[in-house]
């Protein structure tokens, strides 16, 4: 049990020391694609429904009739850059883009300090100038060779194919400047996330990169986007602007210590405190206590202007916060739940009880963000000491020249997988792989695995995590029998007559699943496609199908169309399916409560034949 503790309390300090605070309740505005009053109008820009032609294949993106969606179709006359009428300095930044193949753009935060936009799938050690790069400084002085310099890569490339959209995520730290009007601070991006993977965290920017509208550094500038050098599409454009002036601050700020074992607020409520008093700061390192205790403090918070505030009480134990006597933050057994209020402007009374009832070091923060107003910590918490060896992940890789596999439980929404494997690849493409109902439940590039939830200490979770930049796909059964074919949707469940049956391994380590579905016998080797565009399945059966008709789920989603070229667009344009035309068995579309199915249907009889297709994103 104490290793366990101490296991879980070391954990816990991980978790506060690096932490990103909690999806905001704040929603951020939009840009309007229906029209474009936010943005300046450029020839090459065009309004648009969605994509025609092949985005895949399409070196120039092709719009459809429409609105919702931007379209770059640059010309030798017409290639200006996208900027936006409103100016900002603090940013969050939130945007879908599509690239065609070979294509070049880039987003400019203040139009001066670029993320990089770029068709880089498939790079394996990705540079500045590849897709999330922040895009190098230049100086035609330097002398060759020197002039771009201060350029910064991605930590993997988390880029998808050509025509699939991707979601960029940016927080953007303008530079500071004194009243003098000279620089401070510098820019800083505090984080990108890529398609879901952090490509970066509190990256300095010392000035300009190439391309900026501009040389010279100002506390306000517009939003840019790159039309001059390739074909691009954006949607879903959001954003949040922050004044790095405006703050909210707690005043006059008392505290009550209650020692003792207490489950639940209403406890001590009643009972005289052990101590209390006022303090100097608003902390809740500034009280002295030890064990299990109660802490509540009182105050004022100052808001600097009217408008919706969010509030969040970060701790792992029990807390709550009321602002003017009305229960805002609610209380949970593990945490709480955070909530947003109107509030105008001035001072407002507070009262923030916290519940430390384990033994180890509490941790206790209140979190404000408001109307341009960043989610920022009120309170004066110390940094909290983090065991740098211990803060170090475990990583593992496959073989230069070898598969590898490992057995541990997947992570995967709504719960992890017990019975699952994840195979690495020399080539840099993975995947995990459910036993239980020989599903793909997700691919991904570049490293393979982080093991820390599995080897360190006792391990508790056992959860083998993917390492690199990942799609995730569906635990659903492979292979199913229906009864009634033209009705049934596709089973959530395990068949009872489904049983795996284990792997063997070719001589590289290459896995081959194997399982049955009543009498039929089924082989599953799902390796990298030889040209590297990503996993190629091949499912072999042998033996004889009931009389119910039995189908392979090739993907499920709300939409699944074909693709001009051949093959299949699953989703919101988020992977392919590539099927051999010459193949004996064809895909069928079946659309079941809203979701459509691609299913091939088998034979009824079959001795080792083969059904082929491959995975692209």
């Amino acid at each position: 049990m104490r290793v366990f503790l101490r296991f879980w309390f070391t954990l816990l300090a991980l978790l506060a020391a690096t932490r990103s605070y909690a999806e905001s309740l704040i929603a951020p505005q939009r840009v309007s694609l229906e029209a474009v009053a936010e943005l300046k109008p450029a020839p090459n820009w065009h309004l648009a429904g969605g994509l025609a032609g092949d985005p895949r294949r399409d070196k120039v993106l092709t719009p459809a009739p429409g609105v919702g969606v931007l379209v770059n179709v640059p010309t030798a006359k017409e290639k200006e850059q996208l900027l936006t009428t409103w100016t900002h300095g603090d940013l969050e930044l939130d945007l879908d883009f599509l690239m065609a193949p070979g294509s070049n753009s880039g987003v400019y935060l203040q139009g001066r300090y670029e993320v990089q936009l770029f068709d880089s799938w498939g790079v394996k050690s990705p540079k500045d100038s590849d897709c999330g790069g922040i895009y190098q400084r230049w100086d035609e002085t330097r002398g060759e060779g020197k002039k771009g310099y201060d350029g910064v890569p991605p930590r993997a490339n988390a880029c998808r194919a050509p025509g699939l959209w991707q979601h960029l995520h940016i927080e953007f730290q303008a530079p500071r400047f004194d009243a003098a009007g000279k620089k401070t601070k510098n820019a800083r991006f505090q984080k990108v996330v890529l398609n879901g993977f952090v490509i970066h965290e509190n990256v300095e920017v010392a000035g300009p990169t190439r391309s900026a509208i501009a040389a010279d550094e100002q506390p306000l500038g517009p939003l840019m986007i790159q039309g001059d050098h390739g074909s691009v599409a954006l949607r879903a454009i959001s954003y949040k602007r922050f004044d790095a002036q405006a703050a909210v601050r707690a005043e006059n700020i008392s505290y009550q210590l209650h020692s003792g074992p207490f489950k639940s607020i209403s406890e001590y409520e009643k009972q005289k405190p052990t101590r209390e008093g006022p303090l100097t700061k608003f902390s809740e390192s500034a009280v002295e206590k030890s064990g299990r205790f109660a802490l509540v403090f009182t105050g004022s918070l100052v808001l600097p202007r009217d408008g919706e505030y969010a509030f969040t009480v970060d701790t792992y134990t029990t807390a709550r916060l009321l602002i003017d006597d009305e229960l805002v933050v609610l209380p949970q057994e593990r945490g709480t739940e955070p909530a947003t209020r109107v509030l105008k402007a001035g001072a407002h009374r507070f009262r923030l009880d916290h519940i430390h009832n384990f033994g180890g070091r509490p941790m206790l923060d209140l979190l404000v963000e408001g109307p341009g107003i960043a989610a920022r910590s009120i309170m004066a918490n110390e940094p909290r000491v983090v065991d740098n060896e211990r803060s170090q992940p475990i990583m593992i890789e496959p073989g230069d020249d070898r598969i590898r596999m490992q057995r541990g439980f997947v992570p995967f929404d709504p719960k992890k997988r017990l019975y699952a494997t994840s195979v690495g690849t020399p080539a840099g493409i993975h995947y995990a792989y459910d036993f239980e109902t020989g599903s793909i439940l997700r691919v991904w590039r570049g490293a393979w695995l982080n093991m820390t939830e599995m080897w360190r200490e006792r391990g508790e979770n056992q959860l083998a995590k993917s390492a690199g930049p990942s799609l995730t796909l569906n635990s659903l059964p492979t292979v199913a029998m229906l009864e009634f074919p033209k009705t049934s949707g596709w089973p959530d469940q395990l068949d009872p007559l489904f049983s795996s049956q284990g792997y063997t391994l070719e001589a590289n380590g290459q896995p081959v699943f194997h399982s049955t579905l009543a009498s039929l016998e089924i082989s599953d080797r799902v390796a990298p496609s030889a040209d590297g565009s990503g996993l190629e399945r091949t499912l072999t059966f042998k033996g004889a199908t009931s009389f119910w008709e039995t189908c392979v789920l090739l993907a499920e989603a709300d939409e699944i169309t074909p693709q001009p070229g051949g093959g299949w667009v699953v989703g919101d344009r988020e992977y392919y399916i590539d099927f051999p035309k010459n193949s004996a068995y064809q895909p069928v579309l079946r659309k079941r409560a809203g979701r459509q199915l691609l299913l091939v249907r088998l034979n009824k009889t079959l001795l080792d034949e083969s059904l082929v297709y491959s995975l692209v994103w």
